[in-house]
């Protein structure tokens, strides 16, 4: 992706892709999240795929070559479901509906497995926890800078550093969610979700609207 640091030579996916690479990125991410990162072979991942060993090491030189395709399909997968905020809906519903689709994308996708998968790993890869966070959170947190931009040049919003503010908004809006969903005790009421979104989305907005737009109060 272009929001991206290169990878290194050893991660980066192959040009081409083809059935046999589809098959075998299926069958490898079906064994990362069933198995572990450790625990699954190449020789494994080439049998679920219906590959030679051959085949597969022509694709992919390792398996952490392998997973980091894998991180980099995922976080494109992401963005797709997390288009911009548009200000002509008004900052305010913009800001809520971001913040909807982003808790969407990031917990009720049920990704859990494979961000532990890679948290696990990153000490001894951490070229690959380097990867998942510039392809993925960093990624999101610079598209919605230049959103934050935008509305700043209307005179919507004051702060000093667009790459801080929207890191800030995305904290106040996920809160303790990624925590408690991990720990598999978040509160599954859509409502609960929705207030902590539109209270963290109403502090932002408390400290970086400007004062002569203080009055506007939230759209609906």
């Amino acid at each position: 992706m272009s929001e991206t640091s290169a990878a290194p030579s050893i991660l980066r996916a192959p040009a081409s892709i083809g059935r046999k690479v589809e098959a075998v990125t299926s069958a490898a991410r079906v064994l990362f999240l069933d198995q572990g990162f450790s625990a699954t072979s190449m020789e494994a991942i080439a049998k679920a795929a219906g590959v030679s060993k051959a085949t597969l090491y022509a694709y992919f030189p390792s398996k952490e070559a392998l997973f980091a395709s894998l991180i980099m399909a995922e976080c494109e997968s992401m963005q797709l479901y997390l288009p911009l905020p548009d200000l002509s809906d008004g900052l305010h519903p913009a800001l809520r509906k971001f913040a909807r689709q982003y808790l969407r994308v990031f917990i009720e996708r049920k990704d859990v497995v494979f961000v532990r998968i890679i948290a696990n790993e990153s000490s001894r890869f951490p070229d690959l926890g380097r990867l998942f966070y510039e392809s993925g959170p960093l990624a999101t947190i610079k598209r919605l800078a230049r959103f934050l931009d935008e509305a700043k040049a209307k005179g919507l919003l004051e702060f000093d550093d667009a790459i801080t503010a929207a890191t800030q908004f995305l904290s106040l809006v996920r809160g303790e969610r990624p925590l408690l969903t991990v720990l598999g005790i978040a509160d599954p009421d859509p409502g609960a979700l929705d207030r902590e979104i539109e209270s963290g989305v109403e502090l932002f907005l408390k400290a970086c609207r400007p004062v002569a737009a203080e009055g506007e109060g939230p759209a609906s």
